[in-house]
């Protein structure tokens, strides 16, 4: 594969589940998203809204370019990056597409959906950390502590890949392992090779393939080690609608955490989304709770371990807020398939029809 000079911070099969409504029909290369970002000031915040071609969002440009040993021609990562991706939609588009939310509580088996969806926050929050777009304060200082402790060793971390144990060696023949020796060997800066051998590193992990240094599940445990998933909010409207409804939004970072009340949330699409616990429970689920302003919407059936509610777009509405307040408190900002007039009118709607949009008051149970 011939370098890429533009590579995407953020997955476009992401951003495309936020398409904004006004694109919804178009191909994928020519849909896009409304690009939300708040600019602090003392007396108002700024909020600039333009709308932004998918393709064209998230890029860094050079970001893992590499120079080969050999050739002297430069190389980079989008390969492994894109199958990579390729592989996750696959399981988000069950969860989005097919509302499978029962694969989320199989933990047991190496590799399963969970486990996919916490590689996934791992990595797109590194990958978030290089978006021109992510205005996050500090960003640069949360990878140093790897990348620097990289660099001091880099050394002995080279000699550990190319003279591998047999039981690593042996994936050594898989594109990914040709790549990080090639990584290794390149004749860039030491810095720039463990920029990308980092994620190298990481994607070998999640493909399930043995690596030496285990960053991948060092993070994900360290991060996510007591998850407990609170709810599945749908919206109560199809992925293709483009009713005046409520949105979910999503930042470079792709997830929120928030210490403090330990309230947290990956959004899925426009219309779904997880909230999750790290600290409030004594283990994993053993049943899911999904929320729905219209269960009938929902392509999954109602049993003990999938226990479906109805609540009102105000509830869901609640959600949303916490999402898009925790997204511009990472990133300062927001990717959406909404501009601020169809937030409006949507405001508007819920004025004119109070008793639709506020019930019920409290969830109710209900078969699907």
């Amino acid at each position: 594969m011939k370098y890429t000079r533009n590579q995407h911070m953020l997955s476009q099969w992401v951003l495309r589940n936020f398409r904004s409504d006004d694109s919804v029909d178009k191909s994928s290369d020519k849909q896009r998203v409304w690009c939300h970002t708040v600019f602090p000031e003392e007396e108002k915040n700024e909020i600039r809204v333009i709308p932004l071609p998918i393709s064209s969002v998230a890029i860094a440009k050079n970001c893992f370019m590499l120079v080969d040993s050999e050739t002297d021609q430069k190389f980079d990562i989008e390969n492994e990056l894109s199958e990579y991706e390729r592989k996750t939609s696959i399981v988000f588009n069950e969860l989005i597409q097919k509302h499978k939310f029962h694969k989320l509580l199989d933990v047991t088996r190496k590799g399963n959906c969970l486990e996919t969806l916490l590689n996934f926050m791992v990595i797109q929050m590194v990958l978030g950390f290089y978006n021109p777009q992510n205005k996050m304060e500090g960003k640069d200082e949360v990878l140093s502590p790897f990348l620097d402790e990289m660099v001091e060793n880099f050394d002995a971390i080279k000699e550990q890949i190319l003279n591998p144990p047999k039981h690593v060696k042996a994936y050594y023949a898989q594109p990914l392992f040709k790549k990080m020796v090639r990584v290794v060997n390149s004749k860039s800066e030491v810095s720039e090779r463990c920029k990308s051998l980092f994620i190298i590193l990481m994607l070998a992990e999640a493909a399930l393939m043995p690596t030496l240094f285990g960053y991948l599940s060092a993070v994900r445990s360290q991060m996510f080690k007591n998850i407990h998933i609170t709810g599945i909010h749908h919206t109560g409207y199809d992925f293709d609608s483009t009713d005046i409804r409520p949105v979910f939004t999503i930042s470079p970072n792709t997830f929120v955490v928030n210490p403090k009340n330990d309230l947290n949330f990956l959004p899925l699409a426009h219309n779904l989304c997880i909230s999750f616990s790290l600290k409030g429970f004594n283990g994993y689920n053993n049943h899911l709770e999904i929320y729905s302003a219209n269960p009938s919407k929902l392509k999954c059936r109602s049993s003990k371990r999938l226990r479906t509610y109805k609540v009102s777009h105000d509830a869901i509405d609640n959600m949303i807020g916490w999402v898009a307040m925790g997204n511009v408190g990472h990133t300062n900002t927001i990717y959406s398939p909404h501009e601020l007039k169809d937030v409006e009118a949507y405001l508007q709607l819920q004025q004119e029809n109070e008793d639709f949009f506020y019930t019920p008051r409290h969830p109710q149970p209900i078969e699907v």
